[in-house]
């Protein structure tokens, strides 16, 4: 509330300010009356507020950080517009309130008209340039926010495809296939190679063509099955057309293995996971069978997934719970 007075007193202040300049430039002190006074700093108020709803719109609309030129121009564009025609009809107003003759315009108004508006746009300019550099400020910092947060993701994502229980249990399924039968112990090691390799090619991939996530995913679902058998149930349905889209990489691989981890597995109820493309999204969704011995989950995975997404897309992940299905939406991200 003090913030607010304190602007609306020094924006009032500044306004008075003009008025009393434009007073000593252009008028007679015996020509000039209080009332005056009072209409004219309105007009400047006037003028000062739109041109800052111009300028809020823009905001909104375009960016400076995404077009500076085209913000510019645009900017530049409307607020003389809208300062002339303001100017202009509040100018001839107040004539009218004086005078009453009728006249459009007179030498007095025509005297004021150039150089308020080369004021406006002075004033204009020094806004522009502070509004452009505290944008360029906030996206370098952005950026940064961004670089730290995305090496801090991908470390995780990482610690999440690489750790230590993944490869124990693969090489105990491994090392049980050796005695059982040796050549589907050698395709085995060749799709663990398979997964291992995608993991280390795409450790510094931004975003991954589905089609190659994919590719890997089935490599990793086949590892999973040699453990799990019968007891897990995989149906992908991916449309052609979306094979070509983006995704962040390893992000399905971590929502099977947290399906994997949280529900319950048996031949005779198989958990069964859903995978397949929809509305321009991957979806992910399995029924929901609680493990008894789980611990309770901090969705770590998950909001790394939303904050990762968030600098790609303004799609946002949708994860659904309704008590019966588990559902995640991840949106597919078309490059240019």
């Amino acid at each position: 509330m003090k913030n607010s007075k304190f602007k609306i007193t020094q924006k009032l202040g500044i306004a008075v300010a003009i008025t009393l300049f434009f007073k000593i430039v252009f008028f007679r002190i015996e020509d000039f009356f209080e009332w005056d006074l009072v209409f004219i700093t309105a007009i400047v108020l006037i003028i000062w507020q739109g041109n800052e709803a111009i300028d809020g719109f823009l905001n909104t609309r375009h960016p400076w950080i995404e077009n500076a030129k085209k913000r510019l121009i645009v900017q530049s564009f409307l607020s003389v517009i809208f300062t002339s025609i303001t100017l202009f009809t509040l100018m001839y107003t107040l004539h009218q309130l004086r005078f009453g003759d009728g006249r459009i315009i007179d030498r007095k108004m025509m005297e004021i008209f150039p150089p308020a508006i080369l004021f406006t746009l002075a004033l204009l300019s020094i806004k522009i340039g502070t509004e452009f550099f505290n944008a360029l400020k906030n996206s370098l910092l952005e950026v940064e926010k961004y670089k730290t947060e995305s090496a801090n993701a991908q470390l995780e994502n990482l610690k999440n495809q690489l750790n230590p229980h993944f490869l124990f249990n693969n090489l105990s399924v491994l090392t049980s296939l050796v005695y059982k039968n040796q050549d589907k112990a050698a395709h085995f090691i060749n799709e663990l190679s398979k997964v291992y390799r995608y993991v280390l090619d795409n450790k510094n991939s931004e975003l991954v063509p589905l089609k190659e996530e994919l590719d890997f995913i089935n490599h990793y679902i086949y590892l999973r099955k040699i453990r799990f058998e019968e007891s897990i149930l995989f149906e992908i349905k991916i449309e052609e057309s979306k094979k070509n889209d983006f995704l962040l990489p390893m992000c399905l691989q971590m929502l099977v293995e947290n399906t994997i981890q949280h529900n319950e597995t048996s031949q005779a109820n198989p958990l069964k996971v859903l995978i397949y493309t929809e509305n321009n999204s991957l979806i992910i969704e399995n029924p929901i069978l609680p493990r008894s011995n789980v611990a309770d989950s901090t969705k770590t995975g998950l909001k790394n997934i939303e904050k990762r997404y968030s600098f790609f897309t303004d799609d946002k992940v949708i994860i659904s719970n309704n008590g019966k299905i588990f559902k995640v939406i991840l949106p597919l991200i078309q490059r240019r």
